[in-house]
């Protein structure tokens, strides 16, 4: 009987504990207002943190969809929205708000067979970490801006989202059997991870990172 409890009870405290995290925001929000930036990315970087960690637990693919399924209904519904801890300053940024779920339930649907899902935990660990650290050092340090199709983006950033996410990856395939080599990993994925970040519009990276990542995980192995 827990045995057939264990999924649904996980993505219960999943949500629940995604739901605590955005509450504490608030109130941290509400006490001592952080700019919007700050709060957005490292609401990115821990969310991404806790869905990676509580995706391997699962057993079954339809139940680990359950948690990204709800958040990218909630986040896409504008009546729900104001309940989101300031973290989207225009509608294009909103967009990221129900694509990053979104991302997480089309890795899950589409790879959780692959290297005993380390292309899943790729995928999210890549978006985890890479896009906060391009977006910081973009804005931070950027200097060099690409001239076409980079929506804005940074050498710097790029640069920042390849050692970031191909550090993840490589972690993943040292982790997970039945994948490629660490090395062969963190270079593939953390380029492809760029190359796909960089070429998206603000927010669209969020779907697009996780699926490109993947993808290349899984061409890889």
């Amino acid at each position: 009987m827990l045995a057939r409890l264990h999924d649904p009870i996980l993505a219960l405290c999943s949500v629940g504990l995604v739901a605590l995290l955005l509450r504490f925001v608030r109130r941290i929000q509400t006490a001592r207002p952080l700019p919007a930036f700050v709060v957005r990315k490292g609401l990115h970087l821990f969310v991404g943190l806790v869905t990676l960690a509580l995706t391997v637990p699962f057993h079954r693919r339809g139940w680990a969809m359950v948690p990204p399924a709800v958040f990218a209904l909630v986040n896409a519904v504008p009546r729900f929205r104001p309940r989101i801890p300031g973290l989207a300053l225009s509608e294009r940024e909103g967009r990221g708000l129900w694509m990053f779920p979104l991302g997480v339930c089309l890795v899950d649907l589409l790879f959780w067979g692959v290297g005993h899902r380390g292309a899943v935990l790729a995928g999210i660990a890549a978006l985890a970490v890479g896009d906060p650290a391009a977006a910081l050092v973009g804005t931070r340090w950027g200097q060099r801006r690409y001239t076409r199709l980079a929506h804005g983006r940074t050498v710097e950033g790029s640069i920042a989202f390849f050692v970031t996410a191909g550090i993840a990856t490589a972690v993943v395939a040292a982790l997970c059997p039945g994948g490629p080599a660490p090395l062969r990993a963190g270079v593939g994925c953390g380029v492809i991870g760029a190359v796909a970040e960089a070429l998206s519009p603000a927010g669209v990276d969020n779907l697009t990172i996780p699926l490109a990542v993947a993808l290349a995980y899984q061409l890889l192995a």
